[in-house]
């Protein structure tokens, strides 16, 4: 009973000091700048085959920093155009269509949905 209060009451002081309550998730990231990537370490399953491709695959032409960024701020880095569930799809279709981007439609598949994912870890 009183681990039960004293739950309750971080509970309470969390909400007062606006931090997440328990079951929340975040994207983890590591370095600044240029340098900011995804902890790879934060994915299990079918979400780390997912950020594999998708490290293989985004970070050929570009910094990893980029799509980060356009994961934790909601807008895609140049256009600015929402990079919500459906303008990650068009931003990586973009992208794939791209000449010699080498992204086949399976691995569009993949990226989608793992940046899908990672997206909703930030919402």
């Amino acid at each position: 009973m009183k681990a039960t209060y004293l739950y309750s009451i971080a509970i309470a002081i969390a909400i007062c000091l606006g931090l997440p309550a328990t079951g929340h998730t975040e994207l983890k990231t590591e370095g600044k700048g240029r340098k900011l990537v995804l902890d790879s370490s934060q994915f299990s399953g079918e979400h780390k085959t997912r950020y594999e491709v998708f490290k293989k695959s985004c970070c050929q032409c570009h910094v990893m920093a980029r799509p980060v960024n356009a994961l934790i701020k909601g807008v895609t880095p140049i256009s600015g155009e929402k990079f919500d569930a459906p303008g990650i799809k068009t931003y990586v279709v973009t992208m794939m269509r791209k000449p010699n981007s080498g992204i086949t439609r399976e691995q569009a598949k993949e990226i989608i949905k793992f940046l899908q994912h990672a997206r909703s870890l930030v919402e």
